[in-house]
């Protein structure tokens, strides 16, 4: 039997659906991800909850492809796995590195801070007061710390006076980078809803 005949066989007649291997799609560099501010005219008290922790998460290389094969064992049976592996990736709070915003908006408010940005490449915070961008060093716990300490002006006072290790100070200076322009969090529901219900993260 010729090579071609045996592709053949194993591709063509065999069915190459079930044949076909799992999604390996490997993530990009992470650009700077926002997290949308509403700006207060008086002293806002806000503070991430626990449950939106993980919308301030990457995903890992494992998570990701593993969202995307979720229907990989039923291939089968269900032909366009992919589109709706790619549905349950698109539902999961952890941003991917085509996001350039988190998931949800959290609904972070201040009177001080106009805009948050967060490299998860280089563990670095950018916070815009006052129409400038200021820089400081956070590992994704010292981040998450900050958003949830109650009052992000306070905690920017704090910080200044070097009364909280939520973030530290640094010489470092960067603007937000985007990967791309789709900043808006990603609508629930959509097609997986529609055919399986509701599926919680």
């Amino acid at each position: 039997m010729s090579v071609f005949s045996d592709i053949y066989n194993k591709v063509v007649k065999r069915g190459s659906i079930a044949d076909e291997p799992p999604v390996d799609e490997q993530l990009g560099v992470f650009g700077d991800i926002n997290i949308p501010v509403q700006q207060t005219k008086t002293p806002a008290y806000w503070g991430m909850s626990n449950a939106d922790v993980p919308y301030t998460v990457a995903q890992t290389q494992e998570e990701h492809n593993r969202l995307l094969n979720t229907f990989y064992p039923q291939r089968k049976s269900i032909p366009n796995w992919k589109e709706l592996g790619r549905e349950v990736e698109k539902q999961d709070p952890r941003y991917s590195s085509s996001d350039s915003a988190i998931r949800k908006n959290i609904g972070a408010k201040s009177s001080v801070i106009q805009d948050i940005a967060y490299s998860p490449e280089n563990n670095l915070a950018m916070l815009q007061m006052g129409g400038k961008w200021y820089t400081y060093s956070a590992t994704p716990k010292q981040f998450q710390q900050f958003l949830q300490s109650g009052s992000l002006g306070r905690e920017m006072n704090n910080i200044k006076w070097n009364k909280s290790t939520s973030m530290n100070k640094t010489a470092a200076r960067h603007t937000p980078k985007y990967n791309t322009p789709n900043a808006k969090p990603a609508k629930a529901g959509g097609l997986l809803s529609k055919l399986f219900g509701f599926l919680g993260f």
